[in-house]
């Protein structure tokens, strides 16, 4: 709703060329003729309520079809890669390799070698 305000306010201050957050409603937005403040804050009240109807259709429309974010998607078929999220899981439970380590200098000795932190 801010960003719906703000919009007004830019386009009211900075003409049609700069940045908006909702460009595909600058056709819906009542922009004043001149930069007065009362005309500006009106204007962006209009904004924040056009914004609030075009949100209550929106959720409305989405209570109605519902979302395509809810559909479910079968991974392992599309990929062809059945045990697909089991396989993953197994991978997890894998333990790490041991790391060993063969140096044969005493602790604290590092002259012959370039490390990090060595100037």
């Amino acid at each position: 709703m801010a960003a719906a305000a703000y919009d007004v306010a830019a386009l009211a201050l900075k003409g049609g060329d700069t940045t908006l957050n909702f460009p595909d409603f600058v056709g819906s937005y009542q922009v004043p003729e001149s930069p007065e403040p009362a005309l500006i804050r009106r204007a962006a009240e209009e904004a924040t309520e056009l914004m609030k109807v075009f949100r209550e259709r929106e959720d409305g429309h989405r209570a109605v079809g519902g979302d395509w974010n809810d559909e479910f998607i079968d991974e392992e078929a599309i990929f062809d890669m059945p045990n697909l999220l089991v396989d993953m899981a197994g991978g997890m439970l894998v333990s790490p390799p041991r790391h060993t380590v063969v140096d044969d200098r005493p602790l604290g000795d590092s002259s012959d070698c370039d490390n990090l932190w060595s100037y």
